[in-house]
């Protein structure tokens, strides 16, 4: 999560108030996306954005030879004045790589950004399909981090990033 905890870091100081946005794409919702203080979001104000995220995991690091990951996020964030917040529907799409096998990796989860700065993520979970059919969780639960005012990071779930040695045997496996 922490490539998106930056962006929305940045769209929760937008969403504590904002413009009416830009203009309406033909045939759908507007797509108003706050550009500068001071907001005035009698909400919720609708934003859509993509990005690609690019990982490179050299031997030793998950698994003994290096794994390349690549990752398209496809996102809307809604955007509310009362109580301030953001809400993201993130989705991404991505792959493993590695010693010239590829797994497919799906990922989708909701974060919350409240004033001043909590980010609060439910129902996320990222996954790897192995050959098989079976999956190897990446993480999935419920976690919340606080920036302003700095607390303690809560976590309910599987642990984030930090593999059980089954599964990170699985996904390594599955690549080798």
């Amino acid at each position: 999560m922490k490539p998106f905890l930056l962006l929305l870091t940045v769209l929760a100081a937008i969403a504590v108030a904002a413009d009416t946005g830009g203009p309406a794409s033909a045939g759908g919702p507007p797509n108003r996306c706050p550009e500068e203080p001071p907001f005035d979001v009698p909400g919720p104000e609708i934003c859509t954005f993509s990005f690609t995220e690019h990982r490179e995991l050299p031997a030793g690091t998950r698994c003994e030879f290096d794994v390349t990951i690549d990752i398209e996020w496809t996102g809307t964030i809604f955007f509310f004045a009362n109580p301030p917040r953001a809400v993201a529907h993130m989705v991404s799409v991505g792959t493993a790589t590695g010693n010239g096998h590829t797994l497919v990796r799906t990922a989708r989860f909701v974060e919350t950004a409240s004033p001043e700065i909590v980010f609060t993520d439910r129902g996320l979970f990222a996954k790897y399909k192995l050959p098989g059919g079976r999956t190897v969780t990446v993480f999935a639960g419920y976690e919340r981090e606080s920036i302003v005012p700095p607390e303690p990071s809560v976590f309910h779930g599987n642990p984030p990033l930090d593999w059980v040695d089954e599964e990170r045997e699985a996904f390594c496996a599955a690549l080798t």
